[in-house]
């Protein structure tokens, strides 16, 4: 039917094996019920008898036959069950004839019945033997692979001890037939190898055969193990019936074996099926010691009674045999273990190295350092101080913004190298990596200044430049150097270790700072001042002060900068110099500088609604470095503008040359801002060491010059000759150039007659209030339009 759902057809698929299986099933209760009628004298049929093996043979094969035709079957799994059918007819033919020399008790010579069957029950043990070790084996260690065979070896020892013992020494002591006894020997020895084939694929893997169809196949083989022990009761006419019975069993086992083959992979490899793994224990072998030891145990009872000492040393042997199989074995397991407990050990040291130290550079970790730490802190004697050495390297994140990670990653492995060659020789010393470009060193013994002497060797060996990936680097650290106290636990070292090396960055690049116990206060009145200043957002106790901008030949205001004031609701007027470090160091100066640039753009279009023509040119709004490297500024400053209705011309971004020496997105940032049509003007100019180099790649139009040549200006000395250069550049370049800190009426006309056009400071106004600076507004010069 063309509509079938798969699922129903795989269902058929799994079935079609169950009806042979049933009809098995069936022809043994069948051969039950005969040999229950037999035994108890009751009319039984001999030539059902002999009916019923040819039967479960034929259905046998059957089954066999149409699993080696299942589709999608491995190969060597279809090769398996192809010859099992072949062992099937060769037990057809084999095992009618041994039926029949049975119950032929008509025939005065039943041996030839028997002479014909025998060969061809040995040539199907052998094929079975042969199909079961073509199998293909899982891949095992040559100490597994010993393991193995010494259990097999145990497992049929015992089977031949018993094959001996119940079978073949009974046949030898009542003086059988030859002919019948070297069958029996021949089967019972085909027996055994069939055993060692069958133990061998069950203990080391069968691949594409299911183990469940194996170790059913197995019974087969123990079957006609018990078969031939129980010879002894089957011969006696009453319960002859017992030998096809025998046969029958082992063709219904052969079909329930193929029946789980033929379903086996469907239900066990399926999506969802649980993993079986791989048993390194079998108690095989100790099943068969325990059934050598029980039958000794028996043979000892009956030697006092019905049989002499000698019959028991063919037991006695065997189970000393089985004992030192088992105990070499045993040897062999606990070789293997010492060697799995030596694997585990390597192991788990590789496990507690990584845990504890750094995959690039190999140095201690936190979580190493801080074990080694608290290790020092608890054994330091009364005459030793420790010490922590925090080592931040400055402006890392350049490096790998622009030259990459890669570059990055062998910058921080020549530093590790560095920072061991700086404690090398100290025993006890350690140097760990705490993550990203932060390094640690402990020095367990540094008494007076030895760890403030440590910290000067390592800038030193810092110093020259460092090599990676072809480029040359010069590497900058801040230290902060914290030496242990008493009472001191890994917390407090660590944490005072941390402020010293943020006091360090606080001086500039590449310096060290021991901890002095202000600092705490220090940074406990930062943190108080930031929280301060997040409340203040949005409030009247942060404001705005406008210094106006002058045109220096009449005074009059052109524009205007706007300059952050913060009332402190205790503390009273803040000055920017102690509150916008505060706010850089936090990050508040993201929030703080949206906050200023949208007042400011709202304040100057306030203007020009109210002044016209009248109103100054442009707001000046000063931005800081963290927030040009803020991904959400260029929207933060369309949006103040748009909000505020201001042309982007009428905003001058102001920054200092350090906020963008050598950043490279914080020059991205400008050249959007300037794309904008927002207007840059660099502060502080000609203070920075790559000044010029800035006018390159900085899209600036106004030039600001430093206060600090304002200074001095009047001293026919370097600052003035700095202030003609820097206008000079401006007038060549075309931008506009303002000095910055004019204070007194001889300043003004030295800059006056340089060029300077524009200014501000003192001489002209502090920073006022807007109603302040209205009062003073001016039309706006044609030189800036």
């Amino acid at each position: 039917m063309s509509g079938t759902h798969p699922g129903a057809a795989r269902a058929d698929e799994r079935a079609d094996t169950r009806p042979l299986l049933l009809g098995c099933l069936a022809i043994f209760a069948l051969g039950g019920v005969w040999t229950v009628f037999y035994a108890a004298g009751l009319p039984a049929p001999k030539v059902l008898m002999w009916l019923t093996v040819p039967a479960t043979s034929i259905v046998a094969m059957l089954t066999t036959l149409r699993v080696a035709r299942t589709p999608g079957l491995h190969p060597a799994a279809r090769r398996f069950w192809l010859h099992l059918t072949v062992v099937e007819g060769l037990v057809l033919a084999g095992a009618s004839l041994m039926t029949v020399s049975t119950f032929a008790r008509w025939s005065d010579r039943p041996m030839l019945f028997v002479g014909a069957g025998v060969p061809l029950l040995s040539l199907a043990l052998l094929l079975v033997m042969w199909a079961l070790l073509r199998l293909p084996a899982g891949h095992r260690s040559r100490t597994e692979w010993v393991r193995l065979t010494l259990d097999g070896a145990t497992v049929t020892a015992g089977a031949a001890l018993f094959l001996w013992h119940l079978v073949l020494r009974p046949l030898v002591e009542t003086h059988t037939e030859v002919p019948k006894f070297l069958g029996m020997v021949l089967i019972a020895l085909l027996c055994l190898l069939a055993l060692v084939a069958v133990m061998k694929v069950a203990m080391v893997g069968s691949g594409p055969v299911t183990m469940a169809s194996l170790r059913l196949l197995a019974l087969t083989i123990l079957i006609g193990v018990f078969a031939s022990a129980a010879a002894p009761i089957t011969n006696e006419p009453r319960w002859v019936g017992l030998q096809p019975i025998s046969i029958i069993i082992n063709m219904l086992v052969v079909c329930c074996a193929a029946h789980v083959q033929r379903r086996g992979p469907d239900d066990r490899t399926g999506e969802g099926a649980p993993v079986r793994r791989s048993r390194r224990f079998s108690s095989l072998p100790y099943v068969a010691v325990g059934a050598t030891s029980l039958l000794l145990a028996v043979q000892s009872f009956r030697a006092g009674r019905e049989h002499s000492v000698a019959d028991i040393a063919p037991v006695a042997l065997g189970a000393i045999l089985i004992t030192g199989l088992v105990v070499v074995r045993q040897f062999v397991a606990l070789r293997d273990n010492a060697h799995l407990l030596d694997s585990v050990s390597r192991h788990e040291q590789q496990l507690q190295h990584q845990a504890t130290h750094d995959t690039l550079t190999g140095l201690a970790n936190r979580a190493g350092f801080s074990v080694i730490v608290e290790q020092a802190l608890d054994r330091a004697a009364a005459d030793t101080q420790a010490a922590v050495l925090l080592i931040d390297l400055d402006d890392f994140k350049e490096v790998n913004d622009t030259l990459g990670h890669a570059v990055g990653d062998d910058v921080l492995v020549a530093v590790a190298q560095r920072l061991r060659a700086a404690v090398r020789g100290n025993d006890g010393d350690v140097v760990a990596r705490l993550g990203g470009d932060e390094f640690a060193v402990l020095l367990r013994h540094a008494p007076g200044g030895d760890a403030d002497r440590a910290a000067e060797r390592v800038l030193a060996l810092l110093a020259p430049p460092v090599s990676a990936a072809g480029h040359h680097l010069l590497v900058h650290a801040s230290i902060g150097v914290a030496p242990a106290r008493p009472g001191d636990d890994l917390g407090t070292l660590l944490r005072k270790a941390d402020i010293a090396m943020y006091a360090a960055k606080d001086r500039g690049k590449g310096n060290s700072v021991g901890y002095t116990p202000d600092m705490a206060a220090r940074i406990q009145a930062h943190a108080e001042l930031g929280a301060d200043l997040r409340d203040a957002i949005g409030t009247d106790r942060l404001f705005l002060r406008y210094q106006p901008i002058v045109r220096l030949d009449d005074g009059s205001v052109v524009g205007a900068e706007a300059l952050m004031r913060f009332e402190h609701p205790t503390r009273g007027p803040i000055s920017p110099a102690e509150f916008i470090p505060v706010a850089e160091q936090s990050g508040l100066i993201v929030p703080l500088g949206r906050w200023a640039l949208r007042e400011a753009c709202k304040q100057m279009a306030e203007w020009l609604r109210r002044y016209g023509q009248k109103a100054l040119y442009s707001i000046t709004v000063n931005v800081a470095g963290r927030q040009l490297q803020d991904p959400g500024f260029v929207d933060d400053v369309r949006a103040a503008l748009a909000s505020a209705r201001l042309a982007p011309d009428r905003l001058l971004v102001e920054v200092t040359e350090t906020a963008v020496l050598g950043d490279g997105p914080a020059i991205a940032t400008l050249h959007e801002l300037r794309a904008l049509g927002v207007r840059i003007a660099l502060d502080d100019f000609g203070t920075a060491a790559s000044s010029l180099g800035l006018l390159l790649t900085c899209p600036v139009t106004t030039l600001k010059l430093d206060r600090s040549f304002v200074e001095e200006i009047t001293t026919a000395g370097r600052p003035a000759a700095v202030a003609q250069a820097v206008i000079h550049i401006a007038q060549t370049l075309d931008l506009a150039a303002v000095a910055e800190g004019i204070e007194t009426e001889d300043q003004a006309q030295v800059l006056r007659q340089q060029g300077y056009l524009l200014g501000q400071g003192y001489l002209y106004a502090r920073p006022m209030a807007p109603h302040e600076l209205e009062e003073r507004l001016e039309p706006a010069p044609s030189f800036l339009r």
